[in-house]
């Protein structure tokens, strides 16, 4: 049962907004995070009520309305801060990151039989998310152009993936943490540090944040009709990824400071309307090789980094916080490090999630690309 393309467009958003308001005021919403709690929203009206939106709603919120999140999330990537602040999170970082790239490649062969040729696009899926979290997901989905059903299965192995790790890694880091003078001190200096950087953006800063949104999307949709005069075929998220990062590195970067949360905001209405558009059946049918996948590529990265931590003698508590930001990416990876009360990691964390979102998208175009070149 669909319905007129503007009434659709409202219970759209107003399930997300639903959904961000439950994920706020209950505890178990807190835990899941907004974005799995309008997932599954989604999932819960369309498989009660039958109902799913407007197909030209759901392109405009697709299209447009994800490419402005898209935009604004990565407006937040100013390299000469995230940086320096991601720095004693890196060398792990770049392990995770490793860990699932050879996982992707090897679980996906192991599975490629039970999985058929959706594999190569997952394994593409799958190494974008976990460099650096759903902004990725989302950009290789679009660029990929994958069937709604694998999508939301997909999305949902994702989700269930990364909590799992979070709740695993959190019983870790509490379980393994050592109190020393130290940490405890450099916990104290940064704590009005991390309240400072989250503050609520005024108004007039939200307004400048969507000018920078919507100023990168025109130049991008100009130089992508410009490359197309010159015979250059290049994906539309590339170029729109490639001028969002360019524009973060310009100067007066306080102008850019509410783009962040309006990324955020704007980027969950794509997951309703996954959750909108789908059914349990073919999650739990179909979907079981899926959910197999991510979680095995999430259980060898883990592996991978708790691993190297034994070898280079790495503090665990950044090992887990740079796993957390490669799968879950920054808002995932700021929620760990403040449940294992360590403030000081606050800012590092988002810093090499940014990072991840710099390299995601990217990672998981060119694996997915080079996978057809040789498996299609």
């Amino acid at each position: 049962m669909a319905s007129p393309p503007l009434m659709s467009l409202i219970l759209v958003l107003g399930l997300t907004g639903f959904g961000f308001w439950l994920a706020q005021v209950n505890s178990l919403g807190r835990k899941l995070g907004s974005t799995m709690v309008i997932l599954m929203l989604g999932l819960l009206v369309a498989n009660v009520t039958t109902w799913t939106p407007e197909p030209s709603a759901v392109s405009w919120v697709n299209g447009p309305l994800t490419s402005y999140a898209i935009a604004e999330l990565l407006l937040a990537v100013e390299l000469r801060s995230v940086l320096p602040d991601a720095r004693r999170l890196l060398l792990p970082f770049i392990t995770a990151v490793a860990g699932t790239l050879a996982a992707v490649l090897l679980v996906g062969l192991l599975l490629s039989g039970w999985l058929g040729q959706s594999w190569i696009s997952l394994a593409g899926l799958l190494s974008a998310t976990f460099t650096g979290g759903s902004l990725n997901f989302v950009s290789v989905a679009r660029s990929l152009e994958i069937p709604p059903s694998l999508l939301l299965i997909a999305t949902a192995a994702d989700h269930v993936a990364f909590t799992a790790w979070f709740l695993v890694s959190l019983l870790i880091g509490r379980g393994r943490r050592q109190h020393r003078p130290i940490e405890a001190l450099e916990a104290n200096s940064s704590a009005s540090t991390s309240i400072n950087a989250f503050a609520l953006p005024s108004f007039q800063a939200v307004m400048i944040g969507l000018l920078w949104g919507g100023g990168v999307l025109l130049i991008s949709e100009g130089l992508g009709d410009f490359l197309i005069l010159l015979g250059v075929d290049v994906p539309s998220i590339l170029v729109l990824t490639t001028v969002a990062l360019i524009a973060a590195q310009l100067p007066r970067s306080d102008s850019r400071s509410a783009c962040y949360g309006l990324g955020l905001v704007l980027i969950q209405p794509f997951f309703a309307v996954i959750g909108l558009s789908s059914s349990l059946g073919v999650l739990f049918g179909e979907g079981l090789p899926v959910l197999l996948y991510a979680g095995l590529v999430v259980l060898v990265q883990a592996i991978v980094v708790l691993q190297a931590r034994r070898w280079f003698r790495w503090p665990l508590a950044e090992c887990l916080v740079a796993s957390q930001a490669a799968v879950g990416g920054p808002s995932t990876a700021l929620a760990l490090a403040g449940s294992l009360e360590r403030p000081n990691l606050v800012l590092p964390s988002v810093a090499i999630g940014l990072l991840g979102y710099l390299l995601g998208t990217y990672v998981g175009l060119a694996l997915s690309a080079l996978l057809n070149g040789l498996f299609a």
